[in-house]
């Protein structure tokens, strides 16, 4: 027992739980294999039950070891216990409701596809469908290992399969190479930056993150457009038109990337570079485009007049003025801020001081 614990407190907590637990003193003496005035002793406070009497005690009193120690109702405790209880329950109730669900869908499909077809055809369309379903909502509540990353896997398989057998029933076609190529793009797109987290890359890598996913994902993306060009039957576009309008597209992105990362400051002023950053994009990024497609370039805005030839000038224009308007705000709480800082250094070192 610890001295937090009086023998009187004990007391009176086993006196409680004996009696909620329907046993008489001597009940609780016999099932213990002590003398009953053992046990009027402790509920009187005049001693504490012998340490190796307290897993038995505590079993018989329907307690935890941690609540007789302490000869109070440990209720975080037990209301942590039954929310984990709850979990355990309402998990397994999903597993097994959404896989019997898909195990239902798959037997009827398969049934239905024979009865009707007396073949099995578009029932392969469905098998990898559902599996890309399970995938996504069923195996993340398995209890394996990473159960994530297989979700993951499993996912783009299912959904890789699915192309496939779509691609195949209905007579092939270039599209699959561009849709298999999205699909790897997308998920680059989303899960770079975190496998490159969990890597466990050394720690001059692991400073250049953002710099190491600029690099990943634009070299997929000129990638995905190569397929894109073999797939149409056009392989001089990529050179010609689409990697120049993917350069144009990507140059603001990593500009802002590198300037949040690198460019040192407070985070306000760096933010009121990338609205700059923003604003001019907003306009070069149309100049940059028409170059590219070879058509002549014109912004002449008029707030004064909004017909069909001014109003895409007159938008672009109130957009160049907003990302000015959010970067003069920023700044200016980026000064405030620098200054509070110069303010609270000095108070300090006057402090030091004195």
């Amino acid at each position: 027992m610890t001295s937090e614990t009086s023998k009187r407190d004990l007391g009176r907590f086993v006196t409680a739980r004996r009696r909620a637990a329907g046993l008489t003193q001597r009940e609780l003496a016999t099932r213990l294999h002590v003398t009953e005035s053992a046990v009027s002793k402790w509920e009187r406070g005049l001693s504490y039950p012998d340490i190796t009497m307290v897993q038995a005690l505590s079993a018989e009193l329907g307690v935890s070891v941690h609540e007789l120690i302490h000869a109070s109702e440990d209720h975080e405790g037990r209301a942590d216990r039954r929310d984990a209880r709850a979990y355990r329950g309402w998990r397994a109730a999903i597993l097994w409701s959404t896989a019997g669900a898909y195990a239902l869908a798959l037997l009827t499909s398969f049934i239905v596809n024979l009865s009707v077809s007396h073949t099995l055809d578009w029932f392969w369309v469905v098998l990898p469908a559902v599996t890309l379903a399970a995938s996504l909502t069923t195996l993340p509540l398995l209890r394996i290992p990473r159960a994530g990353w297989w979700s993951l896997l499993g996912a783009i398989v299912s959904l890789a399969v699915l192309l496939l057998v779509v691609w195949a029933q209905h007579g092939g076609g270039t599209w699959i190479w561009i849709a298999l190529a999205g699909v790897i793009f997308g998920a680059l797109l989303v899960f770079t930056p975190i496998l490159l987290r969990a890597a466990g890359l050394p720690a001059p890598l692991r400073r250049h993150v953002t710099l190491i996913t600029l690099v990943i994902l634009t070299v997929a993306l000129a990638l995905l457009l190569g397929v894109i060009a073999l797939a149409v039957g056009r392989p001089e576009l990529w050179a010609e038109r689409m990697l120049p309008l993917a350069a144009i597209g990507a140059a603001p992105v990593w500009l802002g990337a590198l300037i949040l990362r690198y460019v040192p400051g407070p985070i306000a002023a760096r933010g009121a570079l990338v609205s700059l950053l923003a604003g001019a994009s907003t306009i070069l990024l149309g100049w940059g485009v028409d170059r590219v497609l070879g058509d002549p370039w014109e912004w002449a805005p008029d707030l004064g007049v909004w017909t069909e030839h001014t109003v895409e000038a007159n938008v672009l224009l109130l957009v160049v003025l907003c990302a000015v308007g959010v970067a003069l705000w920023l700044g200016v709480a980026a000064l405030v801020g620098a200054k509070r800082q110069d303010s609270a250094l000095d108070t300090a070192l006057e402090t030091e001081v004195d």
